[in-house]
């Protein structure tokens, strides 16, 4: 098999495998509300309280590092 055609298998594999991962989260999220009878409000609300505590983590990991040599933090390179 040439390189490309072994590249183009693992992407696909790769997109099938978070198809899968993001259609069982899916339903897992989907039975959960059902579960609750929560309004669609409170919904929107909680997953954006999420969205922002794990941005928020993301960001300070990020930029609690020491920036590596020629990394661009805050448009100048370091």
């Amino acid at each position: 098999m040439k390189t490309k055609d072994l590249m183009e298998q693992f992407e696909k594999t790769y997109r099938d495998e978070k198809l899968k991962e993001a259609e069982t989260l899916h339903n897992a999220v989907a039975e959960l509300l059902s579960e609750h009878k929560a309004e669609i409000q409170t919904v929107l609300y909680v997953l954006e309280m999420i969205r922002f505590e794990l941005l928020e983590e993301r960001y300070r990991s990020i930029f609690a590092a020491e920036p590596k040599p020629g990394e661009i933090r805050f448009g100048t390179p370091q």
